[in-house]
């Protein structure tokens, strides 16, 4: 076992195990490590980058072992959570439930189409919308169909994740994160009473809560945590056969973050990925099947506080593509040249999308 040690960065490069391992990895991992320090550098706010090529174990980070807010990332192990309860037979993917005014959040699918409930889903049907469409609706049914927060984290310490926090429900995460300082009972909450309660909160509460938010232990991980239960995930010694099989094919069918993890990637690579929105949060975290038979490389990237959104996603765009390169051969020509920043009107607070 090898490691150097640079300025922020923990190179690890274990033993290879196979022939074709050894084939997918850099030659030059320290013209890789400088690469990825470069992107760091000079990208807004803070970044955290964890990657592991799973066959070979290799593993880089940069601000690996630091916190960051999971945002919607957090919707993976809550549905391996729901998926392992599966396979132990205390749920079924076809068990029904029932979705009433009090148990609909702002975004995405069920909100639009059902903004008072009164819509019947399978376990199955709630898992797909929150991992392929980030649905918050969907993962607080699913949150508490498995018994809450404080079971999901209980199975990652037993597996062995210390550093990946599940603490609330995501309605209370978006109540507080836009600085609403009401406590809204269960049994009150409606989407309606949501956006007008983040309606009347003011700037300066805006701000003082998004710099809680991004400080906030609570429901946050490391990058080095979450590329660990990644590759176990990929590895198959996360959940038994098929469970972890099909949380991976719909991971691959996600609809959010196209220009993150992907944006710079071929455009036939599979990623099974899960990203995390918030207006000063943007995360991506994914298995990259690479090509020829070279594996999976595990990316996990999480940025806070960079300011405009597309910088952010550019960060893990060029991320992303500098890692494939490097373990692949390959190279994938300029990025994108910048977009302008528009100046505009802002948004009112409850019309905006966060949380996927």
């Amino acid at each position: 076992m090898l490691m150097w040690r640079l300025t922020g960065l923990t190179v690890l490069l274990t033993t290879l195990s196979s022939p074709a391992a050894a084939a997918a990895v850099p030659t030059d991992l320290e013209a890789l490590t400088a690469r990825l320090e470069q992107i760091v550098r000079t990208s807004p706010g803070d970044v955290g980058v964890a990657l592991t090529h799973v066959e070979s174990g290799t593993h880089l980070s940069i601000h690996g072992d630091q916190r960051f807010p999971m945002a919607s990332v957090y919707k993976l192990p809550i549905a391996i959570e729901a998926l392992a309860q599966v396979a132990e037979g205390k749920l079924e993917l076809g068990r029904q439930v029932t979705l009433g005014p009090n148990d609909i959040r702002a975004c995405c699918t069920l909100s639009r189409q059902h903004p008072r409930g009164g819509v019947t889903l399978t376990l199955g049907n709630l898992i797909e919308l929150m991992m392929i469409e980030s649905d918050n609706s969907a993962v607080d049914a699913v949150l508490k169909l498995v018994g809450g927060p404080a079971v999901v984290e209980r199975r990652l310490r037993a597996l062995g994740f210390k550093d990946i926090n599940i603490n609330r429900y995501d309605a209370q995460i978006s109540l507080e994160m836009t600085g609403v300082r009401e406590v809204v009972a269960d049994s009150d909450w409606t989407l309606e009473l949501q956006r007008r309660l983040i309606a009347s909160v003011t700037p300066a509460d805006l701000r003082a809560a998004r710099e809680r938010y991004t400080s906030d232990p609570r429901d946050t991980s490391t990058p080095d945590d979450m590329a660990a239960l990644l590759v176990r995930l990929q590895r198959g010694d996360l959940l038994p056969w098929p469970y972890g099989e099909q949380l991976i094919d719909r991971m691959s069918h996600a609809k959010t973050g196209p220009q993150r993890l992907k944006g710079r990637l071929p455009s036939n690579t599979i990623v099974a990925h899960k990203t995390g929105t918030t207006d000063v949060v943007i995360n991506d975290v994914g298995i990259i099947t690479l090509p020829a038979g070279g594996g999976h490389l595990v990316v996990a990237v999480f940025v806070k506080n960079g300011g405009h959104r597309w910088a952010m996603q550019h960060a893990i765009a060029e991320i992303a593509a500098a890692s494939y390169e490097a373990f692949t051969g390959t190279h994938l020509g300029p990025p994108p040249a910048p977009k302008a920043i528009k100046v505009a009107r802002k948004t009112p607070a409850h019309q905006r999308k966060a949380g996927k």
